[in-house]
């Protein structure tokens, strides 16, 4: 019997988390089936407020507690998703963000879906809406941004950007094969690009991705945000990393065809 690891990387946003606490435990899949992998990035001074949470309401799941001893400033998702994988006991992994509350059905859907695809990797359906907890499938798509994703899966058309790590999974395996997260993204005034890189190369390695409408989350209000003010210049840093290493990935591919050593 196939069983799911669940993984959650914690920014201090114990509200939320609450949440999310509650509506695992309202999964319809059997909680014998899955564990969850909480991984505490909000710096030291804050691993405090998430084991609050954690102990004040356990849940009634299988279920692990880490931290990635990184400072504060410090986008380390990367590294904390890398730490969960290598302690998962599930040979399907679930990657979700702590500011996404699931949908009851949301583990069922993507276990369901990669019991009957071997080689898929997968972005679930995610949305402002709050109502979207309360729908059981089939899902209604409401976000733009989700459309376009189903639109492209429906063709075969999904690329790396489209493996959004706020509600997406993979095997464990394939995640072991291709490398992990590229734990480089983990740099002080860098934010985002790291399920990008890694969602290229589950692709290069053979990888189908497929967009999930019944896998959904409802993305809350941010309780905090260290890159608020700053994203965008965060982000494009970030972006840079990418596109130099795959980039510079590609020319290298091409002067090989061509024969030029430079």
């Amino acid at each position: 019997m196939t069983h799911l690891t669940l993984i959650i990387p914690l920014f201090n946003r114990p509200n939320t988390l609450s949440r999310i606490l509650r509506a695992l435990d309202a999964q319809t899949l059997a909680s014998s089936r899955f564990e969850t992998i909480f991984v505490d990035d909000s710096g030291p001074e804050s691993y405090p407020i998430q084991e609050s949470v954690l102990n004040s309401s356990p849940p009634k799941y299988r279920w692990t507690l880490l931290n990635t001893g990184l400072p504060r400033d410090v986008n380390g998702v990367s590294v904390a998703r890398n730490k969960a994988i290598r302690a998962a006991r599930g040979s399907v992994i679930v990657f979700m963000d702590d500011d996404c509350v699931p949908n009851p059905h949301l583990l069922e859907e993507h276990l369901k879906a990669h019991d009957a695809d071997p080689d898929l990797a997968a972005v679930g359906n995610r949305s402002e809406d709050e109502k979207i907890l309360s729908l059981a499938p089939p899902i209604p798509i409401l976000r733009d941004k989700c459309a376009r994703e189903a639109a492209k899966s429906a063709k075969g058309e999904l690329g790396p950007g489209s493996f959004v790590t706020a509600n997406a999974s993979a095997k464990t395996k394939h995640l072991l094969a291709a490398g992990l997260f590229d734990e480089s993204f983990a740099k002080r005034g860098e934010y985002g690009y790291e399920d990008r890189d890694l969602g290229a190369r589950l692709l290069k390695a053979g990888a189908k991705l497929r967009f999930l409408p019944d896998a959904a989350v409802w993305i809350a209000p941010k309780e905090s945000d260290p890159w608020a003010g700053k994203r965008e210049q965060a982000q494009a840093a970030a972006r840079a990393r990418y596109h130099q290493k795959h980039d510079g990935a590609l020319k290298k591919a091409v002067r090989k065809l061509f024969g030029k050593k430079k």
